[in-house]
């Protein structure tokens, strides 16, 4: 049976290039990414009383060149400010501002987050397993 060699080297090419672009993509992203943060101090501790608690830690990663940014996170109740910084290292902030002025009241059963400044980001899904606790953020 004869071989089909025309199609064979133009599939072949369009292969290596889709692998190349691939290849090329998980880098940029690997490049990209933020990596793991440098906290260096605990700038709010709010109990949820709910055995959680809301952290917000001063982020130091980018040195002498970047101001600093603030993370934020709701995690179980920690002990003292050293096991704050390194158990949230592996965590995953929910809030990341510029400025360390957040301020958090309860009111009506709600727990409202005042935001001074820029932020940089926000997730809602680190706060899913709170229950009744409700998270209003005022820029």
């Amino acid at each position: 049976m004869p071989e089909r060699k025309g199609i064979k080297w133009p599939i072949q090419g369009l292969l290596n290039g889709l692998l190349v672009v691939c290849l090329g993509y998980l880098g940029v992203g690997w490049l990209m990414s933020p990596g793991t943060p440098e906290l260096d101090e605990v700038v709010l501790r709010y109990s949820l009383d709910n055995g959680t608690s809301i952290y917000g830690a001063r982020n130091n990663q980018g040195g002498a060149t970047v101001g600093f940014s603030y993370n934020y996170y709701v995690h179980k109740d920690l002990g003292n400010d050293q096991e704050i910084l390194t158990t949230l290292l592996s965590a995953h902030p929910f809030l990341k501002t510029k400025e360390p002025d957040v301020q958090v009241t309860r009111q009506d059963g709600f727990i409202h987050l005042t935001v001074r400044g820029a932020v940089y980001e926000y997730r809602s899904y680190p706060l899913e397993g709170l229950g009744a606790v409700s998270i209003d953020i005022k820029l």
